[in-house]
Formats: structure tokens, C-alpha cells, sequence
């Protein structure tokens, strides 16, 4: 499954107070809005800068805060004040998706994007893509687990799958993934206090309602055109 340009051009590394993550973008009634996790921006307020990686250097961008998830709900929404990114359309549903169904997932691990030309994607870096499959899905307010191998870095990215009609639609946002955690053997085969975290494969995301959800409940997106 390829990834279209209405997705690759909507996703973006974002920085605020020194960490960087992942971002994307959608519209809404006629509106932009900066969709990534929660605990990327957990403590943003009203009026505040993130930074967009751009040209090879970091752009500072005026958000406004629409709101963030409720609880667990990893989810924040953030209108930025300039508008920026790709205007291709992009559906924003689970409607349709099946369990064992193969998606997409963008980020910027470790900060690792591709740069492009500037007539390719205006300068912006495109993002890493990988592969997952849908293991759970529908559990209330629960998150959606995929089947994949997720890094530091991808939190907030979109969780993208390709319609009947070939087109891009985003159905979640990245949160993060499931660790099993171990105690440090010493040389003798004994437990120490120490710790170490494996990744267990099992991606942890949020159902791009959340999103919708804040938005509806407070629009302040920058209107587009």
C-alpha cells in the first residue's frame, strides 16, 4: 500500500520545549488544525510556539490550543495561526476499517525525515513510513492497537489507510507503544534493581474522533483561502 501525496505533505516534525515529535494536519469546515499526541504538548497553553522543522532549521509557529483529550485520550489539537502545508483533501474516518487490515503509520523517528526539493514539498521534509496491521479497534474509548514495530519519534503521527476510491484517509494518531519491562542480570544470572524496556510490537494509537470531537466542540482553526 503507497502513501499519497495528501498525506506525505500534511505530516510534519514538530518541536516544543527541546522534544520533537510528529504532526499532521487536517481541515475541517473549512478550517486548519494541527493535529499530535497529548504528552508531546501536554502543558502548551493558549497562544504559545512550537517550531516546525523547515529548510533545514526550525520555524516558529503561533498555535492556538483547541483543546486537548479527555483522560487517557492522547490526543491534542492546536490551530496554527499561519497557514502551511499541503491544501490536498483528506477524509478523516475509521469508518470502513477491518481487523487484520494493513495500514501506514508517519513520523519522524529520531528525527530522521527526508528532504525533498523545494518545488516537492515547499521546503518541509518528508516523513518516515511504516507499516502495521490492525489488531484492535471499537473499544469504546479505548485506543487502537496495531501490529507493527513503532520508535521514539512518531508519537503524534498519523495512522493512514487507503480507501476504495485510492485515496488517503486518516483513521488515528500515534501514542506510543506497549513495553515489557526486565531486571539487568548480573554475571551471575541474578536479578539487580536495574531495569531495561523491549518493545513488544504492539502500537499504541488513538481514533482520529478524539480529534474531531475537540474540534467540534471548540472551532477556532485558522480558515483556509
Amino acid at each position: 500500500m503507497s502513501v499519497t501525496a495528501n498525506m506525505l505533505q500534511r505530516t510534519f516534525r514538530i518541536r516544543y520545549r527541546g522534544g520533537t515529535e510528529t504532526c499532521f494536519t487536517i481541515d475541517v469546515g473549512g478550517k486548519r488544525y494541527l493535529i499530535t499526541a497529548k504528552h508531546v504538548v501536554d502543558v502548551i497553553q493558549d497562544n504559545e510556539t512550537v517550531d516546525i522543522f523547515h529548510n533545514r532549521d526550525w520555524l516558529p509557529v503561533r498555535v492556538r490550543l483547541v483543546g486537548h483529550g479527555v483522560g487517557d485520550i492522547d490526543v491534542t489539537v492546536l490551530a496554527p495561526q499561519v497557514m502551511f502545508g499541503a491544501a490536498h483533501k483528506l477524509k478523516h474516518t475509521t469508518a470502513g476499517v477491518v481487523l487484520g487490515e494493513d495500514i501506514n503509520f508517519l513520523g519522524f523517528p529520531y528525527g530522521l525525515g527526508m528532504e525533498v526539493t523545494t518545488d516537492l514539498n515547499a521546503g518541509f521534509p518528508f516523513p518516515l513510513i511504516k507499516k502495521a496491521v490492525v489488531s484492535a479497534l471499537g473499544l469504546e474509548d479505548g485506543p487502537i492497537l496495531l501490529d507493527g514495530h513503532n520508535n521514539v519519534g512518531f508519537s503524534g503521527g498519523p495512522v493512514a489507510r487507503r480507501g476504495s476510491k485510492e485515496e488517503q484517509t486518516v483513521i488515528g494518531v500515534v501514542s506510543g507503544y506497549r513495553y515489557d519491562r526486565h531486571n539487568v542480570l548480573d554475571e551471575r544470572g541474578n536479578e539487580t534493581t536495574n531495569t531495561y524496556d523491549t518493545n513488544t510490537g504492539i502500537i499504541v494509537a488513538h481514533d482520529i474522533r478524539h480529534a474531531l470531537a475537540i474540534i467540534e466542540r471548540n472551532p477556532i482553526g485558522e480558515r483556509i483561502g
